[in-house]
Order: C-alpha cells, then sequence, then structure tokens
C-alpha cells in the first residue's frame, strides 16, 4: 500500500536494534491496558492486543483493505500485520504491527 518492504520491516524490528525499545515499552491510557513501543527508528509501532481486538480487527479487515485501496491519502494507520507469540508455558501474546502516525 505505501511501498514498506518486508526488508524495511526487518531493519526496523532487528532484535539487537530494539532492545533498549523493549525495555522502554509503555502501557497504554486506555482501558485495554495493553503495552507498545516504537522500533528504534521510529518508523513502526508494536502494541500488544487481547483477544476481544483482535476479533474485531480480524472482523473489519476486509473494510479496512478496501477503504486504504480507494484512499491512498488517508490519515488511517496502516497496518502491516499482527502476529501471535506463543511460548511454552506462557499465554499466547497477539501483536499488532503498524506505522507510526507521529
Amino acid at each position: 500500500m505505501d511501498k514498506v518492504t518486508p526488508k524495511d520491516i526487518l531493519d526496523s524490528l532487528d532484535a539487537a536494534k530494539n532492545r533498549q525499545q523493549v525495555f522502554k515499552a509503555k502501557e497504554s491510557a486506555g482501558k485495554s491496558g495493553s503495552f507498545f513501543f516504537f522500533s528504534f527508528d521510529k518508523r513502526f509501532l508494536v502494541k500488544t492486543m487481547n483477544n476481544a481486538e483482535l476479533a474485531v480487527f480480524i472482523d473489519c479487515l476486509p473494510e479496512y483493505v478496501l477503504f486504504l485501496r480507494k484512499n491512498h491519502d488517508s490519515m488511517i494507520a496502516r497496518i502491516y500485520g499482527i502476529y501471535t507469540v506463543q511460548m511454552e508455558d506462557i499465554t499466547p501474546v497477539h501483536l499488532l504491527l503498524m506505522s507510526n502516525a507521529a
């Protein structure tokens, strides 16, 4: 949609470069209590999502994509993916990857 490549995302989210950013993660002021952090280069925002937020997003996804295809100059944040991280003995965590609108 806006010419962000997988390489751009991988470079911005490089674990070694983002170590300090992850430890600076903040809890959002909203009801969800989500945590978020910016990539080291400030291009992307990574935010946790609960199951209800994920369900709403998946339900709205077709309209979201259609809207952005028709409205290239929209100020709506670009979402590049939702990933679920699951490790042994830990509740799975949903992560939303989006553009930094700032």
